[in-house]
């Protein structure tokens, strides 16, 4: 089940990459044409065709549109394999959390289950764990069955 999360992950990590790449690509475009526009814009006030009053109108709303396209453009600019590598090092834990636990000492025991677990209660003679988040997840599939659930990038986000 972990390999097809894996998969399924990698997929959505690859359309929200293409995302990303195309909308870079658009918003460069706009951006080219913003400047194209400023160009002509001064070419028009230099040759008289528009006021002063308008160049600096329009100027001054075509460059808050520039630094606007130009901050976006900065923040695509950074692909997004964190959230990949996260959720490989979570499938991974999930995978080996009996194992570890069984295998390491005390303390490294407290730190596994601090990050599996939120809370635990005691309910007349019964452990009660509260898994933390996407670990949930994994739980409920594993109570329910129900793995494959829906397959789209809400569910996927949900694991993060």
């Amino acid at each position: 089940m972990a390999e097809e999360i894996a998969s399924a992950l990698r997929t959505s990590h690859s359309c929200v990459e293409q995302e990303r790449v195309e909308t870079k690509q658009r918003l460069e475009k706009q951006r080219r044409a913003l400047l194209s526009k400023l160009d002509r814009g001064y070419d028009d006030l230099v040759s008289r065709k528009i006021t002063e009053d308008m160049w600096t109108r329009k100027s001054e709303q075509w460059e808050e549109e520039r630094r606007s396209l130009e901050a976006e453009l900065l923040r695509l600019e950074r692909p997004n394999g964190e959230m990949m590598l996260t959720s490989e090092k979570i499938l991974e834990l999930a995978k080996q959390a009996e194992f570890l636990y069984k295998t390491q000492d005390p303390i490294e025991q407290r730190r596994l289950l601090e990050t599996v677990l939120s809370n635990c209660t005691f309910d007349r003679g019964t452990l009660c764990p509260t898994y933390t988040k996407p670990f949930d997840l994994f739980v409920r599939g594993n109570k329910t069955g129900e793995w494959r659930g829906r397959r789209d990038s809400n569910s996927m986000n949900a694991l993060f």
